[in-house]
């Protein structure tokens, strides 16, 4: 683990003062942050290991993975770019409930928990950013089970493609309120991509290969690009706002419901 480096300092300063630290507690809280780089599938934590750190991604895409009987893991979510992650652990004093996995060359910022636990405690605005943090992400965790308990295939793909948008355009840490770029790339494989929607490698490349022929999806080797990032952001929104979710729409349907939230009102 290496020191934060004179020349890093501003940079975890402007974090520090995100979560809601005022200028003195976050030049008071900097020293105690420090960076680690590690390469694609270190494992951050294992599942029921303690978890003595709160951590930040500078760069790379992060996984938590659940262990299967086959003695390979099943991701369950990812963390990319601007991510905070491995708050339930601490606020819980519970172990980690999954594998964390960097999925890429992976460079991340740490927090001591006993700090985190400080400054929960005690910082109105820093208990504050980590309650929205939270409430976010188990609105998504609720839209993932409902989407594996209810949805079909194909559904399971198109929805959780919408959900990685939004998890690495929004750094995971917010409900999507602002306006997405032209473009969100996924740098991780097809395979892992599947897993994460639910689904066998087979029928993950059946539906991205009909949303690339319509212009919905950039397939290339190893990552996959989300175009008119807009459209996906308003085809969620509008699943979570409709009163009869569609868990069973076909991959015509779904085609048609994005060429409608591409469609200015």
């Amino acid at each position: 683990m290496q020191p934060v480096s004179s020349a890093a300092n501003g940079y975890v300063y402007k974090q520090l003062r995100r979560l809601g630290l005022s200028d003195a507690l976050a030049l008071e809280t900097a020293p105690l942050v420090k960076v680690q780089a590690h390469d694609a599938g270190k494992r951050l934590w294992t599942k029921g290991a303690e978890v003595g750190h709160w951590m930040f991604i500078i760069q790379g895409l992060v996984s938590a993975s659940v262990p299967t009987t086959n003695s390979e893991s099943t991701p369950i979510s990812i963390y990319g770019r601007g991510a905070w992650f491995g708050e339930q652990s601490i606020i819980n004093r519970k172990p980690s409930f999954a594998d964390y996995v960097c999925l890429t060359g992976t460079e991340v910022l740490t927090l001591p928990a006993a700090r985190f636990d400080h400054l929960f405690v005690n910082e109105p605005n820093f208990a504050r950013f980590v309650a929205k943090l939270m409430a976010w992400r188990v609105q998504k965790t609720s839209e993932t089970l409902t989407l594996m308990k209810l949805g079909n295939p194909c559904m399971r793909v198109v929805m959780g493609l919408a959900q990685f948008a939004e998890a690495l355009a929004y750094h995971s840490d917010r409900p999507p309120t602002v306006g997405f770029g032209e473009g969100v790339e996924i740098p991780i494989s097809q395979n892992t991509l599947a897993s994460l929607c639910g689904v066998s490698r087979t029928l993950f490349s059946e539906y991205v290969q009909q949303l690339a022929q319509h212009g919905w999806l950039k397939l290339s080797y190893g990552k996959l690009e989300i175009l008119s990032i807009t459209a996906w952001h308003a085809f969620a929104r509008r699943q979570r706002e409709d009163n009869l979710n569609t868990l069973n729409a076909s991959i015509q349907d779904l085609l048609a419901l994005l060429k409608a939230a591409n469609t200015p009102p």
